[in-house]
């Protein structure tokens, strides 16, 4: 009887140590860290990481921003195979803000590393940039350097990202109707861009990258400057127009120019 029990009991363990073996062989990230942190306390998230992944698509990877008042999942964009530029839509306005990387893997979504945004000297930073940037947005045209206007004149402008869409997919000025009639989306300024596209993306049987475009086209104004990472809070979003989201049904081509807005 005691045989039996020792038998049973290393069995038991043995298949314990096998399952977690398995639990890291399905590991994919293997390294992750902030590269540049471009935003301060108070301002929307925008930050680069460098990153080491076997996964071929950002479906199985997770970037969320957490803070008291909720949590953010944030907008990827491959820089290159080792950075990505991560980019969100909310304020961050908790000091002990945290950015949580996730992977699916086995089933269920899997917690793999939580980097803390801010420290102390970054805090005192971002609260003493902000009333120096207002003092500049006020001060008079006419305090401007002649060499300064003449040289901001000169440069050329960077299209937004709305006037770069229109490029990219030939969309000027069309008869095609953007939008459905008496349709608004399920939108209260809280959520995300991303998480938006999500969450129509089945019902309008179409990628998520496909989904975002489409809400991005359709509402040109609920963008701010044109841009498909300043989604306003006070906007009212339309629904996308049937023939907008047969535009980007295919999901390759909807993420590629999704990545190079």
């Amino acid at each position: 009887m005691t045989r039996i029990i020792q038998i049973s009991l290393f069995s038991f363990l043995l298949l314990c140590a096998q399952l977690l073996g398995s639990s890291h062989a399905y590991a994919q990230i293997t390294h992750v860290s902030i590269n540049q942190q471009m935003f301060g306390l108070g301002d929307y998230p925008k930050l680069r990481v460098n990153i080491v992944s076997g996964h071929e698509n950002f479906d199985k990877m997770q970037f969320i921003v957490r803070q008291s008042s909720g949590d953010e999942r944030l907008m990827v964009k491959p820089i290159n195979n080792f950075m990505l530029l991560l980019t969100g839509v909310d304020d961050v306005l908790d000091p002990s803000a945290r950015l949580i990387v996730k992977e699916y893997r086995i089933n269920q979504w899997q917690l793999v590393k939580t980097i803390a945004l801010f420290s102390d000297e970054q805090i005192a930073k971002g609260f003493r940039v902000k009333p120096e940037a207002k003092r500049q947005q006020i001060q008079p045209k006419t305090e401007l350097k002649t060499e300064q206007a003449v040289s901001a004149i000169k440069k050329p402008a960077k299209p937004a990202s709305a006037a770069l869409l229109a490029a990219k997919t030939g969309q000027g000025a069309t008869s095609v109707s953007l939008t459905e009639d008496d349709c608004v989306l399920d939108y209260d300024g809280k959520q995300t861009l991303w998480r938006i596209g999500s969450q129509y993306s089945k019902e309008w049987e179409v990628g998520t990258y496909g989904a975002i475009l489409a809400i991005f086209e359709a509402n040109p104004k609920a963008f701010n400057k044109g841009e498909i990472g300043g989604l306003r809070a006070d906007s009212v979003l339309l629904c996308p127009s049937l023939s907008l989201r047969e535009k980007y049904r295919d999901s390759a081509m909807a993420k590629r120019i999704y990545e190079q807005l």
